[in-house]
């Protein structure tokens, strides 16, 4: 019974991730779904930018905005609490209210540095007050609005 409920599961995910077309980002960016079926940004290369469940995002011919909910920054799903399960940590993932805040910069040269484990372009993750810091200090217009700002 439990090999069925899987096979439906897999078979159902992959329908869902089949249909599902995103748009455009520009420059080579995308969005994607990572390793834990939740959505991500990668570059031309299919490298991801922003691994997380991408829960808003807006973007233009220069900026990609990002507001964030991580799986890893919720106690439940690190992995660190014994007896945990994989229902449970969905469970506390849903009801987490945790956000940060990415900003790419399309523009900038994307360049991997190993030891920040980061791209030059991407900024983050912020708590909302830095993010809407940073937003000033890149001259992003105000035109372009995550929306709950």
């Amino acid at each position: 019974m439990k090999q069925l409920i899987l096979i439906i599961t897999i078979f159902a995910l992959v329908i869902m991730t089949g249909c599902k077309k995103f748009p455009d980002l520009g420059k080579g960016y995308k969005l994607d779904y990572n390793s834990r079926g939740d959505i991500g940004i990668v570059n031309s290369v299919n490298s991801y930018l922003v691994y997380g469940h991408i829960l808003k995002y807006a973007f233009d011919s220069t900026f990609i905005i990002v507001v964030e909910r991580p799986r890893d920054s919720i106690p439940e799903c690190t992995g660190t609490i014994p007896g945990m399960t994989a229902k449970k940590c969905d469970e506390a993932f849903e009801k987490s209210t945790f956000r940060q805040y990415w900003i790419i910069d399309k523009k900038r040269e994307s360049i991997f540095n190993e030891n920040a484990v980061t791209y030059s372009n991407v900024f983050g993750p912020f708590k909302k007050e830095e993010y809407l810091r940073k937003r000033e200090e890149l001259n992003i217009p105000k035109e372009l609005k995550l929306k709950d700002e």
